[in-house]
């Protein structure tokens, strides 16, 4: 699988280790200190939901739009996430495919072909991808994020613009609304640089409640450890 591919399924989990793994930002505007506040208020709040935060089960819907297609693509199915490093997709419809993300490594699966893709990304991906476990400086040289709005009690919108050039070529923006009752996102928007987007709708079944057994142990038709590259 190339690069291009490997990126287009981790802009479905972007959201997840943005919002769960990175520290308070700081902000440098006088002129923006007002909605900075309100900002940085948001961030603290999903600060303290993800030092809580061991699981989640969730069900999803996404619409991918794109140039070459009149019609949007749909699709649906469960994501299962552990705080231990692992996350999985499934998705059941229109056709059945299996995206894991486990022990630095994505693995995507076709189960109608028995058709296996999966490359080794190493333990410190995240890192080098995304920019997370770095300084507040430096985090602010990776992405420009504003509080787009804030409505009330139910929900707010944060806006993330990518400054880290190995995302902002592929991602010209990512538009993510969090519920305020369970500071968890329901619905995520992408832009790609290319005109395409995508939008994922979600609907969380439980929260740090156990996962079904086993649920990252995948059935590959052959060891999957013995295609890394």
């Amino acid at each position: 699988m190339n690069n291009k591919g490997i990126k287009i399924y981790i802009l479905i989990i972007i959201p997840f280790l943005i919002l769960f793994h990175y520290p308070p930002l700081l902000f440098s505007s006088e002129e923006e200190s007002q909605q900075d506040q309100s900002l940085i208020g948001v961030i603290e709040n999903i600060k303290k939901k993800e030092k809580d935060l061991k699981t989640f089960t969730a069900k999803f819907i996404q619409k991918k739009e794109t140039n070459l297609l009149l019609e949007p693509l749909h699709s649906d199915g469960m994501i299962y996430f552990d705080s231990a490093g692992k996350l999985l997709m499934k998705v059941i419809n229109p056709y059945e495919l299996i995206i894991l993300v486990r022990d630095g490594r994505l693995v995507i699966y076709y189960p109608s072909s028995s058709k296996v893709e999966d490359r080794y990304l190493g333990s410190d991906f995240i890192k080098r991808f995304f920019g997370i476990g770095q300084s507040l400086g430096e985090l602010e040289n990776h992405y420009r994020i504003r509080l787009v709005s804030d409505n009330g009690l139910n929900s707010c919108n944060l806006e993330l613009k990518p400054k880290l050039n190995a995302m902002a070529k592929h991602i010209d923006l990512i538009d993510i609304t969090v519920n305020k009752e369970k500071w968890l996102p329901e619905k995520i928007s992408f832009k790609e640089t290319k005109g395409d987007s995508t939008t994922l709708l979600l609907d969380f079944v439980s929260v740090n409640e156990p996962l079904p057994p086993g649920i990252f142990e995948i059935d590959f038709p052959y060891s999957v450890e013995n295609t890394m590259h």
